[in-house]
């Protein structure tokens, strides 16, 4: 098998061995992430950046994402995952793999497609893909980079979607 379906194999492996973070109920009791207390502070040069109503940024400096508290079935859009040292302009094509299960009521797990880059004012880069949640209800998205093969980052957080 090539390297990158073994990599996308381990991802999903990794994803259904991992404990639900649980840091706040929400609808239904949906264990939805709320943002930490005290905030994650991202690390320079991207502790300037400014967030949209409700939203937060959550994860450590190996991996974060800005989670957007507003989902709705088929909206969820652009994610966001930030590193500290990654530079878009030497891995053009980040390796990293996003997942969604729904933890409330059976339903087919959900990936993101190819991840792409990004970079603001040429000295913040980022990751980006997109992700559409099916089916309102408790989704877990589960983020999985490897900067390396025997490093691989994980980043976990549960949203509720709206219909």
């Amino acid at each position: 098998m090539r390297p990158r379906i073994w990599f996308f194999v381990l991802c999903l492996a990794l994803a259904a061995c991992f404990p639900h973070a649980s840091l706040a109920d929400g609808k239904g009791g949906c264990p939805v992430t709320k943002a930490p207390d005290p905030p994650f502070v991202q690390p320079p040069p991207f502790n300037d950046e400014t967030l949209g109503s409700g939203e937060f940024f959550y994860g450590t400096s190996a991996l974060w994402a800005m989670v957007h508290p507003h989902w709705r079935v088929h909206g969820g859009g652009k994610l966001p995952y930030f590193r500290q040292g990654y530079d878009w302009l030497q891995e053009k094509d980040p390796r990293l793999t996003v997942v969604a299960r729904r933890l409330d009521s059976p339903e087919k797990m959900v990936w993101a497609g190819w991840a792409n880059n990004g970079n603001v004012a040429n000295k913040k880069s980022f990751m980006v893909t997109g992700l559409s949640i099916p089916t309102a209800g408790c989704w877990e998205i589960a983020a999985h980079y490897s900067p390396a093969p025997d490093n691989i980052q994980t980043l976990t957080y549960t949203v509720w979607v709206e219909p």
